[in-house]
């Protein structure tokens, strides 16, 4: 006969309102046995919860406290030397005792004379997305000997971090820390790559999820090309480059940018003349213009979910005149004028040829604003001072303003870098502008603002305004929360299952989140969670399955 375990955990914050022992008498029979105990999750608590299943010889074990999501892992630990699996009762959604009795008695129930089935495992992850956090994850996974699919939308995986010029505070090059990160995630032989793809439904639990995948076509066989790139000097199709935000020309068969992992071509199809050029010069006979999508459906047994981020359409913001005039960009925009692989080659040059002296960037665009998101960014502050930075090491004679609400200097060495930049010339402003307008002859914009430290009110026109916009949740996150049975927050950002104690998983065990797509964060940030969150996975894939018992 089975005999069953009922620990009533008696916390005065959650069993107020519950008589504990006219629950006990009411649930106790001979095949089962209630224990109260005060504070469950102490460590007499668990000394208590192990001496009981030894003395009283219990197969099966019901906890009834704290969410399960809080104390699982703890009460997980102290039973799994002893045998028998637990099952909770989450007491904080119950009201009094008749409920309480009602729920245990219902569970009691449920799956008496059931085999409890060895748990399946899969040991093998998808990552979804191929930034700096979908990669770190990969990569540290894969280093503990776990087969990994990094899923990645676009043609290459790098992420934002690809498209910027410095990173802060150190000021290094971007794609000279993030390169050799997407060189290993190419060759480390359990990392697969499936690029250009999209995920088209998930079903399954935790160490069994089954993945639909869709892979659309390149036109370029993946496993010929070997990115020679003899098909682009003969194609005469030329278009603005996406990567680039448009401010520089491709190729209609092209690659993401010079470091693309992986490194082949693509034919942008729909505006492909289809006059088969590039397929007459090409010697390994890459070229199949008739490639159709392909599905696949991948077997893991966790997901890590590093969807990252989109930014915010700056033309909303109306008084700011992106879109009307010529001189506003955003700051993605700006990183690629100044970084030397960009439009420019690195060179200060606005689209008529002016060469760029006086700057002026404006901070909270989109972000801590109540007509569209209310939520700080994090990264912008930051962001501007290091783009403010670059002007001057372009220009030592240029001038750069920083017009902002408050600077938030959070992160290790930020404040050091927000004094000396202030210290080496940079002026910071405390007020946003009202609005900007161009001057008809020049083309200059024209900031019109209030120093609320002075309270004068000036109108000054620049070269080129820069706007720091708000980081938004990625467009995939709704349809993925859908598939996964995950919540989102107000905002659309994936919710972690507790922001104190775990805030890399979600409510779906087995589901994991990095980087952005939890919300808004710097590089550092997301590289950290991101590796936190690979030690998460590998720490699912080490327990122990338990045999199969009989309740």
């Amino acid at each position: 006969m089975t005999k069953t375990g009922i620990f009533l955990c008696v916390c005065p914050s959650a069993t107020s309102a519950i008589d504990i022992e006219k629950t006990a008498k009411s649930i106790e029979l001979a095949d089962r046995v209630v224990y109260p105990y005060r504070y469950l999750c102490s460590q007499r608590g668990l000394r208590f919860l192990d001496d009981c299943i030894d003395k009283d010889k219990l197969d099966r074990i019901f906890i009834v406290a704290c969410p399960e999501d809080i104390h699982r892992h703890v009460f997980k630990r102290a039973s799994s030397s002893k045998g028998p699996g637990i099952e909770y009762i989450n007491i904080g959604k119950i009201k009094d005792e008749k409920g309480l009795i009602d729920s245990i008695k219902e569970r009691l129930k449920e799956d008496r004379g059931k085999v409890i089935k060895e748990e399946v495992m899969t040991r093998e992850v998808l990552v979804i997305g191929g930034g700096v956090g979908g990669v770190q994850a990969a990569l540290d996974i894969a280093e503990e000997g776990y087969k990994v699919y990094v899923v990645e939308r676009t043609l290459s995986v790098g992420g934002v971090m690809a498209q910027l010029d410095k990173t802060f505070p150190t000021m290094d090059c971007s794609i000279c820390i993030l390169g050799p990160k997407l060189v290993d995630a190419g060759k480390t032989p359990n990392i697969e790559l499936i690029t250009n793809a999209d995920i088209k439904n998930i079903t399954g639990k935790a160490g069994d999820f089954n993945v639909e995948v869709e892979i659309q076509p390149r036109y370029v066989d993946m496993e010929k090309c070997n990115g020679c790139s003899a098909c682009v000097e003969v194609c005469p199709v030329i278009l603005p480059n996406e990567w680039d935000l448009n401010l520089k020309p491709r190729k209609c068969i092209y690659v993401m940018f010079a470091q693309s992992v992986p490194l082949r071509y693509t034919i942008d199809k729909e505006k492909c003349i289809e006059c088969e050029l590039c397929k007459k010069v090409c010697e390994l006979d890459a070229i199949n213009l008739d490639e159709e999508p392909k599905r696949r459906t991948l077997n893991v047994g966790a997901i890590v979910l590093a969807t990252g981020t989109q930014t915010f359409d700056a033309s909303r913001k109306k008084q700011y005149g992106y879109g009307r005039i010529k001189n506003v960009v955003t700051n993605m925009e700006f990183e690629r004028i100044i970084c030397a692989s960009g439009p420019t080659s690195g060179e200060l040059l606005r689209p008529d040829g002016k060469h760029i002296k006086k700057v002026a960037f404006i901070q909270c665009v989109g972000s801590r604003d109540i007509h569209f998101h209310e939520y700080c960014s994090s990264y912008c502050c930051m962001a501007s001072i290091k783009e403010g930075r670059l002007v001057m090491e372009h220009d030592p004679d240029a001038e750069v303003w920083i017009f902002y609400n408050d600077l938030r200097a959070f992160g290790k060495g930020f404040e050091e870098l927000y004094v000396r930049s202030e210290k080496e010339g940079i002026k910071f402003i405390r007020g946003l502008p009202g609005e900007i307008r161009e001057n008809a002859e020049t083309e200059d914009p024209i900031v019109t603002f209030e120093d609320t430290k002075t309270g004068k009110v000036s109108e000054i026109g620049f070269d080129m305004v820069v706007l720091a916009v708000a980081l938004e949740p990625s467009e995939q996150n709704p349809r993925l929360a859908e598939m996964l049975d995950l919540e989102i927050d107000p905002h659309g950002f994936f919710k972690e299952l507790n922001s104190t104690s775990r805030p890399l998983e979600t409510s779906n065990r087995g589901v994991f989140l990095a980087g952005t797509c939890q919300g808004p964060k710097d590089i550092p940030e997301t590289v950290a969670q991101a590796s936190g969150t690979a030690a998460k996975v590998c720490t699912l894939f080490s327990e122990i399955n338990q045999p199969a018992k009989r309740l």
